[in-house]
């Protein structure tokens, strides 16, 4: 298994239309205080900035530049002072990403999850300490 493995598996996601709105709606449901911070969002814009920023998470797991540049400027934005993006909300962001993709792409298997979530700490963690670095 790899980060390979995890880009198939995103790729067979994004196959299906409605992948974003529900992981939009297990985010939601998450937490009380993630709902509120969505209330003024235009989702057609959110669903795109989502199915782009996940990937260039993965980019930049996968060792591209292009997507460290992405996850730098996503960290200035979600960073303590502006967005407040805590870590227990990036917590809840990685379990509602992992079972949306359970929900959608057949071919999970535990040991894709286990890649996903490897991949989606370890651009959380670079998001956090970039943030941290500008706050």
């Amino acid at each position: 298994m790899s980060i390979r493995d995890v880009i198939a598996s995103y790729g067979r996601c994004c196959l299906h239309a409605e992948f974003f709105d529900r992981f939009y709606e297990i985010f939601q449901a998450s937490d009380p205080v993630i709902r509120p911070m969505f209330a003024r969002t235009n989702f057609a814009k959110q669903k795109s900035l989502l199915r782009e920023g996940v990937s260039m998470l993965l980019m930049h797991v996968e060792g591209k530049p292009v997507g460290t540049a992405c996850l730098d400027r996503i960290a200035e934005t979600h960073r303590p002072g502006r967005m407040n993006v805590t870590p227990q909300l990036y917590e809840h962001w990685i379990t509602s990403l992992v079972n949306t993709v359970k929900e959608f792409d057949v071919q999970c298997t535990p040991e894709v999850e286990a890649e996903w979530r490897k991949a989606l700490h370890a651009g959380v963690h670079y998001l956090m300490m970039q943030g941290a670095k500008s706050a």
